[in-house]
């Protein structure tokens, strides 16, 4: 797949100091400019992949315009939730709850009226699987709403069918801004997911940062980054901000998807705009933020500790690096 080395991960000699690579993240990273250009390449950046999440700004905002034709409104909290992966924080679950609401869905109802599947709490493992805690909640209380606000039919196979009255739409206007899909498939979330050029990506998160056709959406996740992605759940202790977090409290517009997908827009304020999409072929995150946060940093547009990965440790301690290849 032409892919080339991202990340490098080490391991300490502990007699010379010499950091020894114990594993390595291959993949493809493409950067444009604020006209799509590309300014920088590691791989192909004309890899196809399957954005997953990373999409969902833009179904959101194809969905907002749908409602907007309704009368339907939202608030930016219910917008940030509606295009995160989150980790069913209580506010998360709080603010996806009142999205149902406003298609008169409460409680039991409203649980069963999600499309997606049940999933576990990540920070109450315990706790019974719901369709609430699933990290795509928001995405189809947002498909249910506009299901419901346009008259559409609402059970779950015709709000999530490719070819289905719902979905019809939100393509097409997908589609509008990324231009023709590769492959058309099935979202772990059961909704459908495109499969587009890295390339394109990239552009649409230079489109995402700086066209005014996506200022709720940018908005909404800048006001309120702890909705779209939230914190990494630990065993102990105090909890890290995930990277689309860390890097949306910065100032630049970043989401997440599966199988090691990650990409960013951003506008300076001096008015420049760019867009970088990363994809680890071995599908972890770790390689792709961790290549994805570098290069911000390189260019300027991030401070170098806005995120940074746990490094690897021996005993507790600190006993490696994770750091960008070459």
């Amino acid at each position: 797949m032409n892919a080339a080395p991202l990340v490098e991960v080490t391991r300490r000699d502990v007699v010379t100091g010499r950091e020894v690579v114990e594993s390595l993240h291959v993949g493809h990273l493409v950067a444009v400019d604020g006209d799509g250009a590309v300014t920088a390449a590691v791989g192909d950046p004309d890899a196809v992949v399957f954005p997953r999440s990373a999409l969902k700004p833009v179904q959101a905002a194809v969905c907002l315009d749908l409602l907007d034709d309704a009368g339907v409104t939202t608030t930016p909290e219910e917008v940030a939730v509606a295009w995160g992966s989150h980790r069913a924080e209580p506010a998360q679950l709080t603010t996806v709850a009142a999205l149902l609401g406003r298609a008169d869905l409460y409680g039991d109802e409203a649980e069963a009226a999600l499309t997606c599947p049940p999933a576990l709490t990540p920070d109450d493992r315990a706790a019974p699987a719901r369709r609430l805690a699933h990290n795509c909640s928001g995405k189809h209380a947002l498909f249910r709403l506009t299901a419901h606000a346009l008259g559409l039919p609402t059970d779950p196979a015709a709000i999530l069918a490719h070819d289905g009255p719902l979905q019809t739409r939100v393509l097409a206007g997908v589609t509008e801004v990324t231009g023709p899909a590769r492959a058309v498939g099935v979202d772990g979330c059961g909704a459908p997911a495109l499969a587009l050029p890295l390339v394109i990506v990239a552009r649409t998160f230079a489109a995402l940062a700086s066209e005014a056709r996506f200022a709720r959406v940018r908005d909404a996740g800048l006001a309120h980054p702890g909705l779209v992605a939230g914190h990494e759940p630990r065993s102990g202790g105090t909890r890290a901000p995930l990277v689309d977090t860390a890097l949306l409290a910065a100032g630049v517009v970043a989401k997440r998807g599966a199988e090691g997908v990650l990409a960013a827009g951003w506008r300076t304020p001096d008015g420049d705009v760019g867009g970088v999409a990363v994809k680890a072929l071995d599908g972890a995150m770790r390689g792709a933020a961790t290549a994805l946060v570098a290069h911000l940093a390189a260019a300027g547009v991030v401070a170098p500790d806005v995120w940074q990965e746990t490094d690897p440790t021996g005993g507790g301690r600190p006993a490696g690096t994770v750091r960008p290849a070459g």
